[in-house]
């Protein structure tokens, strides 16, 4: 009976333990399981994110949860745009602004071997480690860094072998870390190597298609100002040509008739009213072919920077009085009324009274030679706040809204064709804009279109002592008339350049 017993008793034992070892294995199996879905689906979510700042941080937030860790770090190397290599980091569990004010970790005897992808360390309290506290300049943990006890290092190699950065893990608690959270971490830190090795790959062709792309947006804007230089440089030729031309014509219209009449005056017997006839018309073309050189000579200064300016106090009246008694003939001639105002303006300005001359005529001969006959043109002179304007506007056939913008370029015309009603070389207004620029003034042309007269602006400064100067003529700085007087007589005999 008692042999029986003890038989039974071994079978009940054998039994349990057999049942025991069983159940321990099932819960191993399901634990493997559990791990590998774990890093199955660890390494599914990290393979997918090809954004290497999200990432690491995923990495580091699936690991510190996994181990029940109070926080984690993944320090890692990366080159900014200069080629330079930083140390970066993320971090899970505590609040970044705790990390921040301390140091980045250095190889330090304890992090350095994982730091170096060497191997992982897993301490129970870092604490009784005799390599604790071994390293300068702090010697254990910075200040501010957060309590450790429990330690977790693992490093994170490339498939190539190359150290891609390390994982760490604390908590304040000893004994934290087991067995399997050391698994557990070292087979995420091998899936997370190929996931950043991926996404490197895949930030650097991403850095190569947009150093393409810009490379490719440069070549078209390079092949794009390369054809507006080309399209430039064909107009430059065309407009060069154009005015060659235009001034081949102009200068052999009065060259044509003066010698016409040279020859009448040389082959025929002429009596005293065709002789004055022929000498008057040699005098204007002379006039004019005079004229055309001086805007010419004016262009080359105004490009080369030699063009200059006499300036002396000046009464403007005496400016506008001068250029009226000028052009009046010629309105007079086409029945086009010549209109002042006021009739008798002395307002000083500082300028050159010949430049100033020279302004004014161009746009009044412009104006009388654009207004058809019985038409108007008007002067009118005003000043505000520190400022004069003289105001030129005509009921002539007005400028275009296209050509408007173009109106004071070198060489431009609206119409630049041989066969055009009236001459000049499209010169006289570039000339106007360059002296009031220089005269530190401004000037602006306005048209309603074609057909709606056109009225240009000059706008000049008055000098400090003459800002309190009234319009009637009576200045508080003195009459600076009598001072230029002597050279109008001079502007009328020598006629002022055209357009």
């Amino acid at each position: 009976m008692r042999h029986l017993a003890r038989s039974l008793a071994g079978v009940v034992l054998d039994a349990y333990f057999s049942d025991s070892r069983k159940r321990r294995a099932e819960r191993e199996l399901r634990e493997e399981i559990r791990i590998n879905e774990t890093l199955q689906r660890i390494g599914a979510a990290l393979a997918a994110e090809l954004d290497l700042d999200k990432l690491v941080q995923k990495l580091t937030d699936e690991a510190t949860a996994l181990t029940d860790a109070q926080f984690g770090a993944f320090f890692y190397a990366a080159q900014n745009e200069a080629g330079q290599t930083l140390t970066l980091y993320t971090f899970s569990g505590a609040a970044r602004e705790t990390f921040e004010r301390v140091p980045l970790p250095h190889s330090t005897s304890l992090f350095g071997p994982t730091l170096r992808g060497e191997r992982t360390v897993r301490l129970d309290d870092v604490h009784a480690d005799p390599r604790y506290g071994k390293d300068p300049p702090y010697h254990g943990l910075p200040e501010g860094h957060p309590p450790i006890r429990s330690y977790l290092a693992v490093p994170v190699v490339s498939r190539c072998g190359k150290p891609l950065g390390a994982l760490f893990f604390g908590h304040a608690e000893p004994g934290v870390f087991t067995e399997r959270d050391e698994r557990l971490v070292a087979g995420i830190a091998g899936q997370a190597a190929a996931a950043i090795d991926n996404a490197r790959l895949y930030r650097a062709s991403q850095d190569a298609r947009r150093q393409a792309e810009e490379a490719h947006r440069q070549a078209e804007e390079a092949r794009a100002q390369a054809e507006e230089a080309r399209g430039q440089a064909e107009k430059a030729n065309r407009l060069k040509d154009e005015f060659l031309s235009l001034v081949s014509h102009e200068l052999r219209t009065p060259i044509t008739a003066i010698m016409g009449w040279t020859q009448v005056l040389a082959t025929r017997e002429c009596n005293a009213e065709t002789r004055a006839r022929a000498l008057a018309a040699i005098d204007r073309n002379v006039r004019a072919q005079m004229r055309i050189i001086d805007d010419l000579l004016d262009v080359s200064r105004i490009i080369t920077g030699k063009l200059g300016l006499s300036q002396r106090l000046t009464d403007l009246g005496d400016v506008v009085r001068a250029v009226i008694d000028v052009v009046r003939p010629a309105a007079r001639a086409k029945g086009i009324e010549l209109h002042v105002t006021p009739e008798n303006p002395a307002i000083p300005v500082f300028g050159d009274p010949d430049r100033l001359r020279q302004i004014l005529w161009n746009l009044l001969a412009n104006a009388i030679k654009f207004t058809p006959r019985g038409g108007r043109v008007e002067v009118e002179i005003k000043r505000d706040e520190g400022l004069v304007y003289i105001i030129v506007r005509d009921t002539g056939k007005g400028i275009s809204a296209a050509f408007l913008p173009y109106v004071f370029d070198r060489f431009r015309q609206a119409d630049s064709s041989a066969s055009r009603p009236q001459g000049g070389l499209g010169l006289g207004l570039a000339i106007v804009r360059h002296l009031v620029e220089m005269h530190g003034g401004t000037v602006t042309a306005e048209s309603a279109g074609s057909d709606h007269g056109a009225t240009f602006t000059v706008t000049l400064p008055l000098p400090a002592e003459a800002r309190d100067t009234c319009h009637d003529g009576e200045s508080k700085t003195g009459d600076y008339r009598s001072e230029g007087s002597p050279r109008y007589a001079a502007a009328v005999e020598h006629v002022p350049r055209r357009t």
